[in-house]
């Protein structure tokens, strides 16, 4: 079964003042790169990156070797992230057979690990009649999503800046969901929140060598969950 991941990368990072990617979480480790490991270790493949044509994809380089990454330009993602998002379902259709499927993740959620990550993909193999398998926190559906093959036209004709939470909260989709932690379903935004995220990475993810053994150390990050949504 052929799954790729298309990661939205293509935010000017208005709010934390500079692009979100190259944001360093630790000396190393930029912010995207966290995100495209992970992506790639629960075994979605290629990890297609949607970037704005001027953007610098240096922060690229800090991937391991062999990582099946592949960087598209969207020309107009000053549009809305529909733009991007149907920029990276093009790609993910480009040179032959569209995909089983498509996994749709945010560039700066990096407390996601490659063993959560494959719960969806487990999902969607379980019952391919799916629709759709998301995340959730709190009772809200979130990124990341996964999108089977029959519902891209779908995601092709998203429009502005809504993304595609209307087509999960329709209710004439089948899907099924993935509860996460509040540390989980971070996603940074401003220049407290990364300090944040330095902070846990540091401690958590790094001290705890998550990085190559993920599960077992984020549900021990559940204690500090509730600061992080509280910010």
């Amino acid at each position: 079964m052929r799954i790729p991941a298309i990661c939205l990368a293509a935010g000017r990072g208005s709010r934390l003042g500079r692009a979100k990617p190259a944001a360093e979480l630790f000396p190393g480790t930029p912010l995207g790169a966290a995100v495209v490991r992970a992506l790639a270790g629960a075994g979605f493949a290629p990890v297609i990156v949607v970037v704005r044509p001027d953007d610098d994809l240096k922060w690229l380089e800090a991937l391991p070797a062999g990582t099946p990454v592949r960087p598209f330009a969207c020309a107009d993602a000053d549009a809305g992230v529909s733009r991007s998002i149907r920029r990276g379902v093009q790609a993910s259709m480009d040179g032959g057979e569209s995909p089983d499927a498509a996994m749709i993740a945010l560039a700066d959620m990096p407390f996601l690990a490659a063993g959560k990550l494959a719960e969806w993909r487990a999902a969607f193999v379980r019952n391919r009649n799916l629709d759709f398998v998301a995340g959730r926190s709190g009772g809200t559906a979130m990124p990341p999503v996964l999108w089977s093959r029959g519902r891209f036209g779908d995601l092709l004709n998203l429009e502005g800046d809504a993304g595609a939470g209307f087509l999960l909260r329709s209710g004439a989709l089948r899907g099924a969901f993935i509860e996460m932690t509040g540390l989980e379903s971070l996603d940074l935004d401003t220049p407290e929140q990364l300090e944040e995220a330095r902070a846990i990475w540091h401690s958590v993810m790094r001290v705890h060598d998550a990085q190559t053994r993920p599960v077992p150390f984020i549900p021990g990050a559940n204690s500090m969950s509730c600061k992080l949504t509280c910010i």
